[in-house]
Parts: structure tokens; sequence; C-alpha cells
């Protein structure tokens, strides 16, 4: 029981000899230093600055312990640009509601992005802790992960292998070819009155033949005959008819579904038919040569898919005049004019 008290009085005077041992379990607890997140955004043009985790790492290497925490509330928020050969940091620092309570704005014109790193590193180091930012860093282990990678030649490309013949290509059917439209061909009877043709006004009628193998080029042959007609001069009077005979080239110088507008050209070839009545002939009755060149048009109206009807003229020019005579009189009974004429209505057929 003495020990026992003599134990507690020691006790007691060793608390008040010493007040700092007797106070020592009422000293405040020491604090963590603080931790941030952190958030690097590199835009269109730097794409060659580094990634956030070696900006980190600067940061933690001049402050000398970890400070960084994907979980922390207070954070950095950092966006790098390029505006042609300067860069430019923006340094954002946001409180535990996300309010932004600081920013600063950093920029290096030397060439690459490594100087601008090393700025934004110090920067956001000294705002976390000033006094151990300006402290001298520890060496860094190794090249820093902030300077720009060197570019490592391509390893060289072997050769080429030797091409390969490319296969043969399959046989490929050719389509038949397609099979040409069938050329229009038309048949048409004319109706025809002749001016200075063969002597008078006189009427007749002609037979058509045409085709059409191209778009609008073609050829028509047809056989004429221009009746009989009394030709009479002073004291002779002859009777006077023609036959005659054309080969024409065609051309379409307009169409449509229903209408259609064609000019010929071509020579003509025939023969006159004299009878003389009065008084004795010196020319003698008979069939006389008869040569021209006809320049014609026809506009043809289709009246259903194979008919049409068609109305036209013609001008021929004689390659020599003919002249019919009687004895007696030293002017000819008729002479071809140095211009003749004709026009004519018909119809005609389709084919096929």
């Amino acid at each position: 029981m003495l020990r026992a008290r003599w134990a507690a009085i020691g006790c007691g005077a060793l608390a008040l000899c010493d007040p700092a041992l007797a106070h020592a379990d009422e000293s405040p607890p020491v604090e963590p230093p603080p931790s941030y997140a952190f958030a690097w955004v590199r835009a269109e043009g730097a794409e060659e600055c580094p990634t956030a985790r070696v900006v980190v790492t600067e940061v933690e290497r001049r402050l000398g312990r970890p400070v960084f925490s994907a979980t922390a509330d207070r954070s950095f928020e950092v966006e790098v640009t390029r505006f042609g050969k300067t860069y430019r940091s923006d340094v954002y620092v946001r409180d535990v509601a996300g309010h932004i309570i600081g920013h600063r704005s950093l920029q290096s014109d030397e060439p690459g992005c490594s100087a601008l790193v090393n700025a934004t590193a110090l920067a956001i180091a000294l705002v976390i802790d000033p006094e151990a930012a300006a402290h001298e860093p520890p060496p860094s282990t190794g090249v820093a992960a902030f300077e720009p990678p060197v570019a490592t030649p391509p390893p060289p490309t072997p050769p080429a292998p030797p091409p390969t013949p490319p296969p043969a290509p399959a046989a490929v059917e050719q389509p038949a070819p397609a099979r040409p439209p069938p050329t229009p061909l038309t048949a048409s009877l004319r109706a025809h009155l002749t001016f200075g043709l063969a002597g008078a006004t006189s009427p007749g009628f002609e037979l058509s033949f045409s085709a059409r193998p191209s778009k609008s080029w073609g050829v028509a042959i047809a056989g004429s005959y221009t009746l009989s007609q009394t030709a009479s001069r002073g004291i002779g009077s002859l009777d006077l008819g023609l036959t005659r005979a054309s080969a024409l080239l065609t051309f379409d110088a307009a169409s449509s579904e229903r209408v259609r507008l064609v000019l010929a050209a071509g020579p003509s070839l025939g023969a006159f038919h004299v009878a003389v009545r009065t008084p004795a002939p010196v020319t003698s009755p008979g069939d006389y040569w008869f040569a021209g060149l006809e320049l014609g048009a026809r506009l043809q109206v289709a009246v259903t898919k194979g008919i049409f009807f068609e109305l036209g003229g013609a001008g021929l020019v004689p390659l020599a005049r003919q002249e019919f005579l009687v004895l007696g009189q030293n002017e000819p009974v008729w002479r071809q004019p140095l211009l003749a004429g004709l026009g004519f209505l018909g119809a005609g057929a389709l084919f096929p």
C-alpha cells in the first residue's frame, strides 16, 4: 500500500515537472495535404502536346509528393490551344462546388510544346504549394516525358514481290447487237398539173416510191405521165405529151409525229410524144428526148398510222431545150421554156 501511494505521487510530480508531457494528448491532429483532380484538353492544332499523365508527373516531381486524385473535390482544368506558331494554355482552378476560383493564361512562341508544358506545370505547382514549388526539384529519372518525341526513321520497306499476272478475264457472253429499226418505205399516187412542161397547162399523174435509211436522208424514184395537149402557133398545130422518170435525193427538213416536210432534188429523164396536125411537118412525128434537173418539196400529213395525204410542187430546168417546127413557118410551134413547174396532190401508204 505504501509503495503504491508513492508511485502515484511520483507520477503526479512528473506531470507537474513536465507540462509538455501533461498536455501531449491535447495537441491538434495534423491535416493531410490537399489533393486535386486534373483535366487536360488538347484543342485542334495542339495534338503534338503531351498527355495529361506527363503534366501530372512533372507537377508532382516539382512538389516532391503526389497531389492529384481522380476522387478529389477541387480540380485543375487546362486547355491547350495553338494559333500559328504560338502555343497557349488556360489554367482554371475550381472549388468543391465547381466554381472557378482562379484562372491564368500562359503562352509560348518557342518551337514545339515542351516550353509551354514546363511553364504550365510550374504554375500549377505554385498554386498548390508555393514553398515546395520554389525549391529546386529533384532530377527527373530518364528523359522527360513531355519533350516532343524524336521521330524515328521507318524501317526499310521490303522489296515488293513481283507482280502476279492478272487472271485471265472470264469469257463474257456479248449481247446480240440490237437490230436497226426497219427503213420506212412509202408509196404515193399523185395527180399533178404542169406549167410549161408539155405545151399548154396540162394535167397528169405520178407514181412515187421512197425510202429513208437514215434519220433525215433518203431516196425517191418517180414515174409520171403528162397528158397530151395541143400547142398552136401561126399556121402550125401539134399535139404534145411527156413521159418521164426522176431519181431524187430527199431530206426531211422538219418532222413530227404526224407532219413531215421533205425536200427533194435530182435528175429527170424522159421523152416528148409529138403528133403534128397541120401543115406538113418539118419536125417528124414521134418521140424526142427530155432531160432536166428537178427541185421540189412536199408536205405529208398522216391520217392514220400507215396512211397520209401529201401536197407539193417542183420546178424543172431543161438541160437542153427542144423545139418543134412546121413547114412554111420559121417560128417554132412550141419550144421548151427555161423553167417549168408542176403542183401535185396525192395520197400514200407507209410500209411497214
